[in-house]
């Protein structure tokens, strides 16, 4: 039978799917599909912007994780570093997006507050970011929308 434990972390890792890179994608793709080519736009932008940052945090300060994680080259180290928590910015990106641009109304905008949150809780409870990482990502995916808007709907 399984543990407590071992059931949580399933159900946290199954959470932490909806700040990964594919469920992103998939959003993203979505308005494509749609020929929304504005938000598409909008949303490939900030995910540029994120990436290349992180990038550029990541390759000049090193922070491990709590649970640490070996590599053995320039790329692993990169991938293997805590700040910023890019499923943070990643799902943070997401909700904005939604608020802003689709204008979603309050009770969503509730509703789609809590899987957020909890893609940010399971990022420290599956012991990959600290507290630090995670608003880092917060401020990185709002930096993004910020951008993407700026650059895309010339707001």
């Amino acid at each position: 039978m399984m543990s407590f434990k071992i059931i949580t972390n399933k159900i946290f890792e199954e959470i932490t799917f909806l700040g990964g890179i594919l469920f992103y994608a998939l959003f993203s793709f979505y308005f494509l599909i749609l020929g929304e080519i504005k938000q598409f736009s909008g949303l490939i932008l900030a995910l540029i912007f994120i990436y290349s940052i992180t990038f550029f945090i990541r390759l000049v300060y090193y922070k491990s994780r709590p649970k640490k994680v070996p590599y053995k080259n320039l790329i692993e180290k990169i991938d293997s570093s805590s700040f910023p928590s890019l499923h943070a910015a990643r799902s943070t990106l997401i909700v904005l997006f939604l608020i802003f641009a689709i204008k979603l109304s309050l009770i969503f905008v509730l509703l789609i507050s809590v899987p957020w949150l909890l893609v940010l809780y399971s990022r420290i409870y599956l012991k990959k970011h600290y507290i630090v990482d995670i608003f880092g990502g917060i401020i990185l995916g709002v930096l993004g929308l910020i951008l993407s808007f700026l650059i895309i709907w010339g707001m």
